[in-house]
């Protein structure tokens, strides 16, 4: 159940998450003696999300957010710019867009923000927004990967539409992981520990299998169990792996943020987009540590009661595949958003050998041929899938969420390092 509430703001000035701010002299371009306007914000359940409402059901500009004269040199004269005010109040690490799920969305709109930690605003960034995973078919809106801000307490956005337009129910969410009591009780910079050193549970299996990799749990990045669907989303089977990356705006976090990202990332899909669980079955992060994402996924194995969990990261191609995601943004200058990747964002070592480690870890459990190929069959959805109902695909074993969607996912330099990955893959199973 979500509740409403309406926070008074200062027009293109500060506007507060948290208390109600009086009506002064205004920062930027607010007048001095008007009234406040106010921006509707939505917070869910949970704890973690505080939402400010930057358009209405038709599209227009609501709250904070007003539209500024659109650059001089601008391609179109229906080119629009669209900006909040500077957003203070409570701390948060990531931020979150999202809109209703069968909106029209500007194919040329972009978005940026910057940041307010420590007293200081930040550059500029680009927001990506185009959701690496799809508008899955159990996603209730459509958004935005969760965007990694590090500790913060303020966010400025500007958006720049060709065609003058904005997506209906357009929100901005503050994110702050630190709020889920499973966060509250577990230090996310304790070093996390792998499925073989915990005690059984009767929630998921905990004995480590045979070939399998150094996995951290779901605890150990805080999941908060509350928030997800309850019981295991399964399916008969599993045929291919799914390579994705994140583009959660950061490829030099620190290892202390990882589990902090990851969170991020859950809390953005079931808290904001409305999904039952956390979209990949499994992330990897740069210094090679392997985590848990979709409940079950360690678990998952032919002939068991968990055959196969059913993921949301490929729109129309969840069924019979898994999804593990790359954290980090891996095309090339910056064209998705974030920090300037600049012209070689490649993975690191300590990554793709842990990639290549889960993948024949799975890949042996089902056994799949990492250098063969198999046929996936689309269930539609439209959006990123241009695949209708029923369309049969050949694809790689070990594929890329490009080679089913619309996208750039995993990036351009991770794309390029599938096929000695399939080869790595092969060569730890003894079939190379």
């Amino acid at each position: 159940m979500q509740f409403r509430k309406t926070i008074p703001a200062i027009a293109l000035g500060v506007v507060s998450l948290t208390v109600p701010i009086a009506a002064s002299a205004g920062t930027g371009s607010a007048g001095t003696g008007s009234s406040s306007p106010t921006i509707e914000a939505t917070t869910a359940d949970s704890p973690q999300v505080e939402s400010a409402t930057l358009t209405d059901d038709n599209g227009k500009p609501s709250g904070s957010l007003s539209v500024k004269a659109a650059p001089k040199a601008a391609a179109a004269q229906s080119e629009k710019v669209f900006s909040t005010g500077a957003m203070t109040g409570e701390e948060f690490s990531s931020i979150g867009l999202s809109w209703k799920k069968e909106s029209a969305v500007d194919s040329g709109l972009t978005a940026e923000t910057r940041i307010h930690r420590d007293g200081a605003w930040g550059p500029w960034q680009n927001v990506p927004l185009g959701l690496d995973d799809g508008v899955a078919e159990e996603a209730k809106r459509a958004g935005a990967p969760a965007f990694y801000t590090d500790d913060a307490d303020g966010a400025q956005v500007r958006f720049t539409s060709p065609k003058g337009s904005l997506p209906q129910d357009l929100r901005l969410s503050f994110i702050d992981p630190a709020k889920s009591p499973a966060t509250s009780t577990s230090s996310s910079t304790s070093t996390p520990t792998s499925t073989s050193d915990r005690e059984p549970s009767d929630r998921e299996p905990r004995t480590a299998q045979a070939g399998q990799p150094d996995v951290k749990l779901r605890e150990d990045w805080g999941a908060d169990e509350s928030l997800a669907d309850p019981g295991y989303k399964t399916q008969p089977s599993i045929k291919a792996a799914l390579v994705h990356h994140t583009v959660t705006g950061n490829n030099s976090y620190t290892q202390e943020q990882v589990p902090q990202i990851i969170n991020g990332i859950y809390i953005q899909h079931i808290t904001v987009l409305g999904y039952g669980d956390f979209p990949y079955h499994f992330v990897v992060d740069r210094f090679g540590g392997i985590w848990e994402g979709r409940k079950g996924s360690i678990g998952m194995r032919p002939g068991t009661e968990i055959p196969g969990i059913l993921g949301g990261h490929a729109s129309g191609f969840n069924t019979n595949t898994f999804g593990v995601a790359m954290l980090g943004n891996f095309e090339p200058n910056n064209s998705e958003g974030g920090e300037d990747t600049g012209p070689d964002p490649k993975p690191t070592e300590a990554m793709t050998t842990s990639l290549a480690d889960l993948l024949a870890w799975k890949a042996g459990q089902y056994e799949l041929a990492p250098e063969g190929s198999t046929q996936l069959v689309s269930a539609g959805g439209g959006g990123t899938n241009p695949h209708p109902t029923g369309t049969v695909l050949d694809v790689p074993v070990i594929s890329a969420h490009k080679d089913v969607n619309v996208t750039a996912c995993p990036g351009a330099k991770l794309y390029e390092t599938l096929p000695d990955l399939r080869k790595q893959v092969a060569d730890r199973l003894g079939a190379g």
